[in-house]
């Protein structure tokens, strides 16, 4: 086993994780849009508020840090 087939399955499995991430918050949001607030134990939409809070009140170096992070989201 070399090194590039261990990163290509590291890379396999980092990507794998993110998409199941991204299918467990779809799935909180439209729990909570559809049950009301608190159903899966924890507000998704009120973490994802404060998130994006914390990004617009973080001034030069928060926007420098959401275009960072929506960047490699998008490149995934």
């Amino acid at each position: 086993m070399n090194i590039k087939s261990v990163f290509s399955t590291v890379s396999d499995v980092i990507t794998g994780m993110a998409g199941l991430l991204a299918g467990l918050v779809t799935v909180g949001i439209l729990t909570h849009i559809v049950f009301g607030a608190g159903t899966l134990g924890m507000n998704i939409v009120g973490n994802i508020t404060e998130l994006v809070n914390v990004f617009t009140t973080g001034g030069l170096t928060g926007l420098l840090t959401l275009l960072v992070v929506s960047a490699m989201w998008q490149n995934r």
